[in-house]
């Protein structure tokens, strides 16, 4: 872990625990992922890291068909118990874009009828794969799908994501979805939002209970 942790790159995040760093060799492009013990002192203790729930979800997201980066390296460290550091590597998507990125851009990926379809298409599908798991995402906003040219679609960004049982599960189902509707409402139509949550349910028609969910998820 020392040598790949030692790797220089040009930073593209930063925050509180962790930090996002571009690097190249070989020709192919990889992000390295470098996470520190966070401010909550319980968390630091024989608990599982964010490392581990990161890379753990996105393994866990292979196996259910829902397409992610590809993991190159991951590892962790602990001393007397307590979390020392850890990190994740993925192998970068050539021109893969995040979903607000392309709607502050006004790409037509978002802004034109038939490509959103197919993006939005596959964004449905994927959430329902999770949720008909019991599984939700808990941080499911634009930023935190990729998008490319091809118009495939990647989940990445999940270290909060976690199982469910009744009665929760609803919950956290309506706040991921309400996560999604966030930038969504601001920038596309009504009957395009309506055409995804269709797509999300598989009905072309909707019942007393989609309605009231959907009251909640615009809220």
């Amino acid at each position: 872990m020392d040598d790949c942790l030692a790797l220089k790159g040009k930073q593209v995040s930063k925050g509180p625990s962790n930090t996002v760093t571009l690097h190249e060799a070989n020709g192919q492009a990889f992000y390295m992922k470098r996470f520190v013990p966070g401010k909550r002192r319980v968390r630091k203790y024989f608990v599982r890291s964010r490392v581990r729930a990161e890379w753990e979800h996105l393994l866990w997201f292979q196996k259910q068909g829902i397409d992610t980066p590809k993991i190159l390296a991951y590892g962790e460290e602990y001393h007397s118990g307590k979390f020392q550091r850890g990190v994740l590597v993925t192998l970068a998507l050539h021109g893969a874009k995040d979903m607000e990125s392309l709607a502050k851009h006004k790409s037509p990926l978002i802004f034109e009828r038939d490509k959103f379809r197919a993006i939005a298409g596959k964004v449905a599908k994927f959430t329902k794969v999770m949720h008909s798991k019991k599984f939700t995402h808990n941080d499911l906003d634009w930023r935190n799908i990729l998008v490319t040219d091809e118009m495939d679609v990647y989940f990445f960004d999940c270290p909060g994501g976690r199982f469910w049982v009744w009665p929760f599960l609803e919950y956290r189902i309506i706040k991921d979805l309400s996560h999604l509707d966030k930038i969504a409402r601001e920038c596309i139509p009504l009957r395009w939002r309506l055409w995804f949550y269709k797509q999300y349910t598989g009905r072309k028609k909707l019942n007393k209970t989609d309605r009231e969910r959907l009251k909640k998820i615009a809220r």
